[in-house]
């Protein structure tokens, strides 16, 4: 069925966007990025941190992002997965790591599993979201501080720096799509836009790592997308051994879609997103409505015997996410996305 899907779509000249890249990094051989110290990212407040992951294995507690460090008390935070295959976000308003607050979401991610997450922190407190999705949590230690320190260290990402200022709790896996925002996202933002490329000049985006250039080894340039900050904050990657990190094809493919088969703009979905309940209107005749989950497979038709320019469906029994909506009208098909949430 996801064969016939995405045969389907490519044959009625629906574009999927590209396939993009990730970069994968291996635990054992200690590679990590830098990125510059710069104003513009040292978020403090009212912030928002996206990337996707796909651990490659069970960490016992990896890195994903560290700002600021111990060994100088100017610790501000830091993401990582625990050893019980939770997210968890650290964060620090004095810079000492004798008073670091931590929140984690109760959901576990597993290895092989592509997912994304997005942590917000403003005076609302730390919420993670899945997939767009607001996951349950509990602060383990502390709660909302307000400012977080303001660190002036570079931003590791995948790695940690411990009080003796040696490295580890390298990140093991796939990881895509770094943003960081400085701003609080709303959650349709986020359900709207995890899967979607950016321009780049989006409002307060600081930071847009893609991982989509050819990485390979030591040395390497990671570019920053966001106009904003520009060259200024490009990253660098170190590693052990001349073949990791390395660019490889990412865990997800973009499901940005050309609205319409046929450029045909009479068809309208309202609302959307939407909690469920979604009205398809065209100026042409709708006979049938076929509804696609992300992998693929038909969940949902409506066909009727009598065309009509409206047709109204529910979704409200199926889980919160992207899906693709199939329309059939006269001898026309288009393809709308529908986000419920």
């Amino acid at each position: 069925m996801k064969i016939f899907i995405i045969s389907a779509l490519l044959l009625f000249n629906c574009v999927l966007l590209a396939q993009n890249k990730a970069l994968n990094f291996n635990q054992l051989n200690n590679n990590y990025i830098v990125t510059p110290n710069n104003s513009a990212i040292n978020v403090t407040n009212n912030f928002t941190l996206e990337f996707w992951l796909q651990p490659s294995k069970t960490e016992t507690w990896a890195v994903i992002l560290q700002e600021g460090k111990c060994s100088n008390s100017s610790t501000s935070y830091n993401v990582s997965i625990q050893s019980d295959s939770t997210i968890s976000f650290g964060f620090n308003c004095s810079g000492s790591c004798n008073y670091t607050n931590q929140y984690k979401s109760t959901t576990k991610i597993y290895p092989g599993v592509c997912i994304h997450i997005a942590i917000s922190y403003s005076s609302a407190g730390v919420k993670i979201y899945y997939n767009g999705i607001l996951q349950p949590g509990q602060y383990v230690t502390g709660s909302y501080c307000s400012a977080l320190k303001n660190s002036t260290e570079p931003l590791l990402i995948g790695v940690y720096r411990y009080l003796n200022e040696t490295l580890g709790a390298y990140y093991d896996g796939l990881l895509d799509e770094l943003r960081i925002w400085g701003r609080v996202l709303t959650p349709a933002e986020i359900l709207a836009n995890y899967q979607e490329p950016l321009i780049g000049n989006e409002t307060d985006l600081r930071l847009y790592y893609k991982f989509d250039e050819a990485i390979l080894g030591n040395g390497n340039t990671v570019i920053n997308y966001a106009t904003a900050t520009g060259t200024a904050i490009n990253g660098q990657t170190y590693s052990s051994n001349s073949s990791t990190p390395v660019t490889s094809n990412s865990c997800f493919l973009y499901t940005g879609l050309d609205e319409s088969l046929t450029n045909n703009n009479n068809i309208t979905v309202f609302p959307n997103p939407s909690q469920g309940k979604f009205s398809i209107n065209n100026n042409g005749n709708i006979h049938t409505v076929e509804v696609y989950n992300i992998i693929g497979d038909k969940i949902y038709v409506n066909s009727i015997c009598k065309q009509s320019t409206r047709i109204d469906i529910d979704l409200s029994n199926f889980s919160n996410g992207i899906y693709f909506l199939r329309i059939f009208s006269n001898e026309i098909v288009s393809i709308k996305k529908l986000i419920k949430k």
